[in-house]
């Protein structure tokens, strides 16, 4: 069904795009303020747990995907129904980065753009390199992620003229209870890994994916760290009254009134990460799809889940102001059976049942 395979550090790279893909945009943890750097920092710590449940999980069924394993645990009928939530679950995700696609794009850039078209040339690019199969959409990785840090950096580099570290003080103003909220939130969006149970068989070597999703994980969080620091410190508390912080911080960029402006900058940040977390939702969803009806390929099914990623987009998310309720109040709380709750009890099945059998794995 996929001949593909790609290495650990390339998994890695994919992991990092995966979690900044929009994320970037729509900052974590937020709602704490001076203090969000440091609910990504704890969300990090937080989100250890359901990663090391699930890796456990995948080395345990070496070459198996989350949808063969839901199936040699719990068996045939209640395993899809699990499956199921999984695939709805990244289906959800990605059509929720369709939406952002053109909520941005139609606030800044392309106002007088047609939303339709907005959505399908995201949807063909989409498309296309899902089909070529996860080898391609790895490789083509590896080329965006590196523009992308080199932005981030030069972003960063550009801020320093007005940038007052006074503006990140005092750290944590807010109750405790609304920083364990924004810390979950945090939390719950590293949890969005799980998309690479599907992935984890197509590996070179299958047991280094527990070291390879931390990696992705330490490394996604520092440039989220990074990110939010920056922003606090340039807009200081009106930060967290912008839908797109990041924009409005480049759009303060002002050397020498010869470089001003810079908001392109976080749009092509978007759209080379955002790109590659549209593109694994769909491909992973097309195939789980596919392992789910036993098709002997997943590439038929691409287009028509494609455009129903779009639909839900339009359907689910009407406005940003949408989005961000969903991301602030429900996900947290959503994610939690797909990224632990769910992975664990099979987890302990398959361990109570001792499965999988000698042989059986090979």
């Amino acid at each position: 069904m996929e001949e593909g395979r790609i290495s650990s550090s390339q998994l890695s790279l994919l992991a990092i795009s995966y979690l900044i893909g929009t994320t970037f945009l729509l900052s974590p943890g937020s709602q704490a303020k001076q203090g969000t750097w440091l609910t990504i920092l704890l969300g990090l710590g937080e989100a250890l747990i359901p990663v090391l449940i699930f890796t456990t999980l995948a080395k345990r069924f070496a070459g198996k995907s989350l949808i063969e394993i839901n199936d040699l645990v719990w068996g045939k009928i209640v395993g899809k129904l699990f499956s199921l939530v999984f695939l709805w679950y990244i289906f959800h995700l990605g059509s929720a980065s369709f939406a952002i696609f053109v909520a941005l794009f139609k606030t800044t850039v392309l106002i007088a753009t047609p939303e339709v078209i907005l959505l399908i040339s995201g949807l063909l690019s989409c498309i296309y390199v899902s089909k070529k199969g996860i080898e391609v959409i790895a490789r083509t990785n590896e080329v965006l992620i590196l523009i992308t840090v080199l932005l981030l950096i030069l972003g960063f580099l550009l801020v320093l003229n007005i940038f007052n570290a006074n503006n990140l003080f005092p750290v944590i103003e807010i109750p405790i209870t609304r920083l364990l909220w924004a810390t979950q939130e945090s939390s719950s969006l590293f949890g969005q890994t799980i998309v690479f149970m599907m992935i984890f068989p197509y590996l070179n070597r299958r047991k280094s994916c527990t070291g390879a999703i931390i990696k992705g994980l330490v490394v996604a969080a520092i440039l989220l760290m990074s990110s939010a620091v920056r922003t606090t410190g340039v807009l200081g508390k009106i930060s967290e009254s912008y839908i797109f912080p990041n924009y409005e911080t480049d759009r303060l960029i002002d050397i020498g009134n010869t470089l001003t402006r810079l908001e392109i900058l976080p749009v092509l940040n978007f759209l080379t990460m955002g790109f590659i977390k549209s593109s694994v939702s769909l491909y992973v969803t097309s195939l789980g799809t596919a392992q789910l009806l036993n098709l002997r390929t997943y590439r038929p099914v691409v287009i028509p889940l494609g455009i129903l990623m779009i639909i839900a987009a339009t359907q689910n998310y009407p406005d940003i102001s949408s989005h961000l309720r969903f991301v602030e109040n429900i996900h947290p709380i959503y994610a939690l059976p797909v990224q632990i709750i769910f992975p664990l009890i099979t987890l302990l099945l398959a361990i109570i049942r001792r499965l999988p059998c000698q042989g059986e794995n090979q």
